[in-house]
């Protein structure tokens, strides 16, 4: 129970006073209450013995702060760079920053985040992962997978932090997780009512001071001290349906191509250009309408 009372105590302060550490050499997505917690968790939970790993390190806004903090652990960061670098940039990035800011306690795993999973000890050795941040791709089985290939390699008392916790997948993934393995609790959550690239910029401020687009904090808890919590998930398991039927038709691919269209189309409209927007929302829908009455079609032939 002690690294569970360290760990809210270690959100609370996250909560009222934000980062321990900044620095102007740092650029990325996230929020100062998020890698506040971040830095006091891996200042008093870290030992040599201990090690944190990240998944998803962009421009190591996360990683690199966090490793500011606790100079005598070893900080991982695994990432492909694939996305989110249109230049190719960011691994130079981050490495000529380790250098300005003089860590020494930095390695940077340049893998899809499966590989270096699968073969983790390859990398961090007979160390455990104490401190885990998730936030790398977060589609549903992504954002599982991370947390279930990693758990060979986590401490007794692993703290697991997911990003981006304001997408019902990733809320799902994160459920199924905590159902799947009992031994660990759902400790805290933080959301905001939109995604950053939706937000005004008052709002979007608020976020960058807050908890970012939403966290899921998830504790191990071996002891079964702890009532089990679950974020919020919709019953409904459409989502997963839908997606198997787009799949199983005859050019899934264009029915793709066609929203991925129709949602950036809509985007680039004036927002005076309401009725064009609601017009093209209510055709979308239609047409989603057709494909699952021609998916019903198709079941009953089949029957």
């Amino acid at each position: 129970m002690k690294h569970i009372q360290t760990v809210i105590e270690a959100l609370r302060d996250a909560d009222q006073k934000g980062a321990l550490h900044t620095s102007e050499v740092l650029t990325g997505y996230s929020g100062h209450k998020l890698y506040g917690f971040l830095q006091r968790i891996a200042s008093a939970a870290l030992w040599k013995e201990k090690c944190y790993l990240e998944i998803g390190v962009f421009q190591g806004l996360t990683l690199l702060s966090s490793a500011m903090a606790n100079k005598d652990a070893t900080f991982y960061g695994i990432d492909n760079f694939a996305f989110f670098d249109p230049q190719g940039t960011n691994e130079a990035l981050v490495n000529s920053r380790v250098e300005q800011l003089e860590l020494n306690n930095v390695a940077l795993i340049n893998q899809d985040y499966e590989d270096a999973l699968e073969a983790l000890e390859d990398h961090i050795g007979s160390k455990k992962v104490g401190l885990y941040f998730v936030d790398g791709p977060h589609d549903y089985r992504s954002q599982l997978m991370c947390m279930e290939l990693a758990k060979p390699y986590l401490s007794e008392d692993a703290i697991i932090v997911v990003d981006d916790s304001n997408y019902e997948h990733v809320r799902q993934a994160n459920a199924d997780f905590l159902k799947l393995n009992p031994d660990y609790k759902l400790l805290f959550e933080s959301y905001t009512s939109s995604h950053p690239k939706r937000m005004n910029s008052f709002e979007k401020s608020r976020a960058e001071a807050g908890w970012w687009n939403g966290v899921n904090i998830l504790v191990r808890d071996p002891e079964n001290q702890l009532s089990p919590m679950y974020p919020q998930t919709e019953r409904s398991r459409s989502w997963f349906e839908d997606d198997h039927i787009v799949h199983s038709m005859e050019y899934p691919d264009r029915v793709i191509s066609y929203y991925r269209w129709a949602h950036r189309f809509i985007g680039w409209l004036p927002i005076w250009d309401t009725p064009r927007k609601k017009g093209l929302f209510k055709s979308m829908n239609t047409f989603s309408e057709s494909l699952q009455e021609t998916w019903n079609e198709t079941i009953t032939l089949d029957r």
